[in-house]
């Protein structure tokens, strides 16, 4: 009760018209689990942001890169902290079988989004999750064994670990983008990373198109129809196709950033493009997911 009453108190203290950014730290599974959280002193039965950070970056990077701006339009945007050297237990093995971070990430985000709804702040019934890279097997990780969590899922830049079950489950709201020159979470599958020496092991993933194979069965999807998007920046080394799936019990689109990298379109271009990869500027993967969520949220 004490952490609620101080989390009312944090946000009653800012401007109505404002938002701010607030650290919040629980005690879960044994562990002091700490996020950041922005949200407007009037924010009250909320829809929910989780924006999961991938492996080489924190909730900061991320929060800077996406430059969200749902807080300011009246919703509560968490940034949670992995517990060590950014690696979330999303369900990613090593050689020997053993999951590389065994945190109970998925009950330290279901006892969070716990706290905020008892203070009144948040809407457990609209929860919405997105991530690049580490944090997108993360979205996934959620999507599979916790759905009754999550109201709609956004993943960039990665796919479904090897060995992550996510055969069965009710239908959930997806957007998938990925890059097809994405050698950090290769488009067939296969080492986070690449094969070189120099990239600690991190786990496989599968291939893009079986992840998108096992959340079109899940929604029910008949199809899909493509199209290619305008492409506004011609010197970015990269285009976009959208695939909106038909027939879904619920929406399912994949972007597909042909010659794009492990990289966040819109962004500015990563200073280690060489390993990255191309940043598309064709989109704006944050416009993407927001208008994706708002169109959901309601």
């Amino acid at each position: 009760m004490r952490v609620i009453a101080a989390l009312l108190i944090a946000l009653c203290a800012l401007p109505a018209a404002a938002f701010e950014s607030r650290r919040i730290t629980i005690e879960h599974d044994g562990r002091s689990r700490t996020a950041l959280i922005d949200a407007r002193a009037d924010a009250r039965n909320a829809p929910v942001l989780i924006g999961l950070h991938g492996g080489l970056a924190g909730p900061m990077s991320v929060r800077r890169r996406a430059q969200v701006s749902l807080a300011a339009e009246g919703w509560v945007v968490l940034w949670p902290y992995a517990v060590e050297e950014g690696d979330w237990n999303d369900g990613r093995r090593d050689d020997d079988g053993r999951l590389f971070d065994e945190a109970d990430d998925v009950g330290f985000l279901r006892a969070l989004v716990a706290r905020l709804a008892e203070a009144g702040v948040a809407d457990p019934s609209r929860v919405y999750v997105a991530g690049p890279s580490l944090g997108g097997t993360m979205a996934l990780k959620l999507l599979c064994d916790a759905p009754d969590l999550v109201a709609g899922a956004a993943v960039a830049i990665a796919s479904l670990p090897v060995g992550a079950d996510c055969a069965e489950g009710p239908p959930r709201p997806v957007l998938l983008l990925h890059g097809t020159a994405d050698r950090i979470m290769p488009e067939d599958g296969g080492r986070i990373g690449g094969w070189s020496p120099l990239v600690r092991e991190r786990g496989d993933v599968r291939p893009v198109s079986e992840t998108m194979e096992i959340l079109a069965a899940r929604n029910g999807c008949a199809g899909y129809e493509e199209r290619a998007l305008p492409d506004r920046a011609a010197d970015d080394g990269s285009t976009v196709r959208l695939r909106a799936y038909e027939g879904c019990a619920a929406p399912l689109l994949h972007y597909i950033v042909e010659g794009g990298g492990h990289a966040w379109p819109g962004s500015r271009a990563s200073r280690l493009e060489g390993i990255v990869g191309a940043t598309n500027r064709d989109i704006s993967a944050t416009e993407e997911i927001e208008r994706f969520f708002r169109a959901l949220a309601g």
